[in-house]
């Protein structure tokens, strides 16, 4: 793609504290190749994750390729960050929607230790599935679905939240696919899963 990769941010009313700051998702660059490195370090990253970023070199490689698939538009992958007028505040997780053709997209997210329990993974979900469903991009209008595997408690309650129903588990299918997985959809395509959620709680 000859566009750049657009900075998403939250808009108000996103249901934070009034001391939150709100998320940015921006692009990952090399300047983030050191945090990448230390949040892979984490135990329970490394446990689901199926790339491990050891070396700041890797990690330099990693976001390349994130970069890659922007330019190809297959991919689109963000820091999330929080937004604050000072400094460049580290990245506290991933976001990355995937997808090839006119089919459904897949989102796929982690978060650093630091950020569990804070709502992070959530609010990013939204706002990304937001970008998906109704906004100028690569995947626009296609149906967001969200794989974890099986035992992820807190990717399954996540998605779970942000209205991404548990529509079937895949068997594991090695080596593509070394465990089962449950795959999640958004319950009505086309309609941003933190939309449906205020109205189902409306």
């Amino acid at each position: 793609m000859s566009s750049p990769q657009p900075r998403l941010r939250e808009t108000a009313g996103n249901g934070t504290a009034p001391s939150s700051p709100p998320l940015l998702l921006r692009p990952w660059t090399h300047e983030d190749a050191e945090p990448l490195v230390r949040h892979h370090r984490d135990p329970q990253l490394r446990a689901w994750l199926a790339t491990h970023l050891d070396t700041t070199v890797q990690a330099r490689a990693w976001v390349d390729a994130q970069s890659a698939g922007w330019a190809a538009g297959t991919r689109a992958a963000f820091a999330i960050v929080e937004d604050t007028a000072a400094g460049r505040p580290a990245p506290l997780g991933h976001i990355a929607v995937t997808g090839a053709g006119a089919a459904a997209v897949r989102v796929g997210y982690w978060t650093a230790p630091e950020a569990r329990g804070r709502g992070i993974a959530s609010r990013a979900l939204a706002r990304v599935a937001r970008w998906v469903a109704d906004e100028d991009g690569p995947f626009a209008g296609r149906t967001p679905e969200l794989v974890h595997a099986v035992g992820n408690e807190g990717s399954c309650r996540t998605a779970l939240a942000c209205g991404f129903s548990l529509t079937a588990t895949l068997p594991a299918a090695p080596p593509a696919r070394s465990r089962a997985q449950h795959l999640h959809t958004a319950a009505v395509p086309g309609t941003p899963p933190g939309a449906q959620r205020a109205a189902r709680a409306a």
